[in-house]
């Protein structure tokens, strides 16, 4: 019992009795309820042994066999060690992202982080943050939303951070400790240790003793620290942390003194923690974010409406709450907002706040952390399309990479063109077919962009995503000066049916289903082509998320300082919002890209590409094949 001396010298010193620190043992029971069991009102959730998700709560064994084994089975998902807990047990990261360390534009793939378990009797917690794993494991093979992210993030996943205390809940998983510690209030009359354990296991065994059991020598339940608590940069700075060992909200002696916060910052370093855009740390229970401003007028925005996209996933049953700049409480994710200007959330899961009295339950005052078992395959569900919509969205904002024009009946082409990565962080667009538009010709346009930007119901059309509300049909217009000068333009078609489902088909999606559209335009007789001085396609159409284009696909989008970096509005200016792309000139007067002599739009640097550059095109393999070409 060596071990324990920590606590007991610190409750000394802080003159704190070492008596009175433990009660009578609780029972949890669906029905039956006495001076010392809790009845819930629902059955009681038991640890499931089953690698499989199931209506309920699998065991930490058989939620780490299943992991390891989808890894043994997938070329997206590998396996590593952060380190140990404070009692020697491996705590598992999961690394789910594909071999190609590079981004299209020669950045760094970007990097996210989800964290699960870190409060041990949470048990939704590591279910939800297994089941986004298990997402997209499921939806690898299929060239959609999930294979896009596997291919495009590297996404980091800690399924349990506080492996002993999670252990120690499943230990004990209808048992706990009535404690009572009079004049603390963060203490009096809380259950902890066994199935209600919130703390790591520093300076306690994993016996339960309660106060009358003569088979404990020392009775350690209110000991370990809240891994919540122990952080920078607000670590013991708050009335919601406490210096005092027996509290629930414990801080530790010492910023990330504890061996699994340590851990969490190893995680944050596979990013590495420089590519890191996003943080979400998995709690239970009131259904709601909780973020940290940290005055950073742009991230901080950027957090919020992350938050308003993942929120309307589930109808906003979620609530957003931001703490203000310059203070918190030690957690994690005020942590990863300071000190990597990243959105960072604790993202509280449901019941709300009411407890379980919403399925019924009979409201017994901490019910909300027994989420019954009924309940955790759809929250799993509802949680990964919300996460996955979070991790699309700071994956990078939508772009245009290609277009094609073509007569319709002949196949002719028109005008081809792609942005290609000329170095680190830019693109040149290389243009490879400029011919005349002619009036009352028949034309296909095939436009491709870089990320999937459609989702499909469950009959197959194009469909908003969940709780998302995003024009489904792209704004495509054919404007330029004519050769007085006058500015003249023309709507194309544009039907929703224009989405290109499937990679393998004629025409083709580029990589991923519905990230291609192909729409036939028409123009009449009275079309101010001939002679025209400049001629030009301008684009507006948002992502899935609603993230409108990238207006000038030339500087390549990425992260830095909390926000994007080369993400232009239709105006030109840097910014996080985006806009219409007009690069793609089909009749070029080299006038600028913005500003100045842009006037019907920007220029993309529509010259006829040089020899180099047609050779290193050559080389990149792209050649021509009809629209049924993989590109």
């Amino acid at each position: 019992m060596a071990a324990l001396k920590p606590l007991r010298l610190a409750l000394l010193a802080a003159g704190l009795p070492l008596v009175a620190a433990q009660a009578a043992e609780l029972r949890f029971t669906q029905n039956t309820s006495a001076a010392t069991s809790i009845a819930l009102g629902y059955p009681v959730p038991l640890p499931v042994d089953s690698q499989t998700p199931v209506d309920g709560f699998r065991g930490y064994a058989a939620l780490e066999a299943r992991l390891q084994d989808l890894a043994l089975g997938s070329d997206y998902l590998s396996r590593q060690s952060l380190g140990n807990s404070f009692r020697g047990r491996a705590i598992p990261i999961y690394l789910a992202s594909d071999d190609d360390a590079l981004t299209a534009e020669g950045f760094p793939e970007p990097a996210a982080l989800l964290n699960g378990g870190i409060h041990a009797r949470e048990w939704a917690s590591p279910e939800v943050v297994t089941g986004i794993v298990e997402r997209l494991s499921d939806k690898a093979s299929t060239p959609g939303l999930e294979r896009y992210l596997l291919e495009n993030l590297k996404l980091l996943v800690i399924p349990v951070l506080n492996v002993d205390g999670f252990l120690q809940t499943q230990r004990y998983p209808d048992r706990s400790l009535q404690t009572e510690f009079a004049g603390d209030p963060q203490n009096e009359n809380y259950p902890r240790d066994g199935r209600m354990q919130r703390k790591n296991m520093r300076d306690k065994d994993e016996l339960l003793c309660a106060a009358d059991d003569p088979g404990c020598a020392v009775r350690d339940g209110m000991a370990g620290v809240d891994l919540n608590r122990n952080n920078t940069p607000f670590r013991a700075s708050s009335t919601q942390s406490s210096g005092n060992p027996a509290s629930l909200v414990y801080h530790g002696t010492a910023a990330a003194s504890e061996p699994e916060v340590q851990a969490l910052q190893a995680a944050a370093a596979l990013g590495p923690a420089a590519r890191l855009r996003m943080y979400i740390d998995f709690h239970s229970f009131s259904r709601i974010y909780f973020g940290a401003d940290t005055g950073n007028a742009r991230r901080d925005a950027l957090q919020r409406s992350l938050a308003t996209a993942m929120r309307a996933v589930n109808g906003n049953a979620y609530g957003y709450d931001p703490t203000p700049p310059g203070v918190g409480i030690g957690s994690t994710d005020e942590h990863f907002a300071y000190t990597h200007q990243i959105p960072a959330y604790t993202l509280e899961i449901e019941p709300g706040p009411n407890g379980s009295s919403q399925y019924g339950g009979f409201g017994y005052s901490h019910d909300g952390f027994v989420l019954p078992a009924s309940e955790i395959a759809r929250v799993r569900g509802e949680l990964a399309d919300a996460t996955l919509l979070g991790l699309y969205r700071q994956a990078g904002p939508p772009s245009l990479r290609a277009v094609e024009i073509r007569e319709r009946d002949s196949g002719t082409p028109v005008f081809e063109a792609r942005w290609q990565q000329s170095d680190a962080g830019h693109r040149q667009l290389l243009v490879t077919t400029r011919a005349p538009l002619r009036a009352e010709v028949d034309y296909r346009l095939w436009l491709a962009f870089n990320k999937p930007m459609r989702a499909r119901d469950g009959g197959g059309a194009v469909a908003n995503y969940r709780g998302q509300s995003v024009a489904l049909a792209p704004s495509i217009r054919v404007e330029g000066l004519d050769r007085a000068g006058a500015s003249f333009s023309q709507t194309l078609s544009a039907p929703v049916t224009g989405w290109r489902s499937s990679v393998g088909a004629v025409p083709a999606a580029l990589h991923y289903g519905d990230d291609a559209y192909l729409t036939e335009f028409r123009l009449p007789t009275a079309t101010p082509l001939a002679g025209a001085r400049r001629i030009n396609l301008r684009l507006d159409v948002a992502d899935l998320s609603g993230q409108r284009l990238d207006a000038d696909p030339a500087s390549a989008v990425d992260w830095s300082g909390g926000a994007w970096s080369g993400y232009q509005g239709s105006d030109g200016s840097a910014g996080d919002v985006g806009g219409e792309d007009r690069s793609l000139r089909l009749v070029d007067d080299g006038s600028p890209l913005f500003g100045a002599g842009a006037d019907s739009g920007p220029s993309g640097g529509g010259g006829a590409p040089s020899l180099p550059a047609l050779l290193g095109l050559a080389l990149a393999g792209w050649a021509r094949r009809g629209w049924g070409a993989r590109r």
